[in-house]
């Protein structure tokens, strides 16, 4: 715990929690899965940025045009932080997370989501439940959030705004998470599990 006390220190504007949801797991191919929505929550700030699918569709565009403006927004928001520190949970992995939003973005040319610029950490390794635990025991779920799987079933269902909303639940819940965690707050089951 110290040390993402210390990485934060003076760069609390610089941190954000991050969570994305798709339409599926990306295998290491040539075409990545759909991405639906990318949210992110300021420490500092709590301020939410979200990136959704259903935003730009409002727009009138096709579901591929619209997902290629998403991104590009995401890669050009990205690209303005200064040395983001991305607090998330299980997003460092090959076939999921940074590496998915970045094979996506590559999918429309866009080869500027530079990820060799990002200090992450992973919360998923102070926890010895999944996520959704993690957040019931810790009172940090929100009623809006859906398991992968819910949220796979809805993206497949064009239900694109429900998708968001369990998006945007999950980093708003690992935001209150890594909160609780910095201030030695966790529930008991998870106190012994610290690392």
């Amino acid at each position: 715990m110290d040390e993402i006390k210390l990485q934060i220190k003076g760069k609390e504007h610089d941190t954000y929690t991050i969570h994305y949801s798709c339409d599926g797991f990306y295998n290491g191919g040539a075409y990545a899965p759909a991405i639906c929505t990318i949210s992110l929550i300021n420490y500092a700030t709590k301020e939410l940025h979200s990136f959704a699918l259903n935003n730009y569709l409002v727009q009138g565009k096709s579901l591929i045009e619209s997902e290629q403006l998403m991104l590009k927004d995401f890669v050009g928001f990205y690209q303005n932080l200064n040395n983001p520190i991305f607090v998330h949970w299980n997003m460092d992995g090959l076939e999921y997370g940074f590496n998915a939003i970045r094979a996506r973005a590559e999918n429309f040319g866009m080869y500027d989501f530079d990820l060799t610029k990002i200090k992450d950490y992973n919360l998923s390794t102070v926890f010895h439940t999944n996520l959704m635990t993690s957040l019931e025991q810790n009172n940090c779920k929100r009623i809006t959030v859906l398991n992968g799987k819910d949220e796979a079933i809805c993206f497949n269902k064009r239900a694109f705004e429900i998708v968001k909303m369990s998006t945007d639940g999950k980093a708003i819940g690992l935001s209150d998470l890594f909160e609780k965690y910095l201030s030695n707050d966790l529930a008991d089951d998870d106190e012994d599990y610290i690392y």
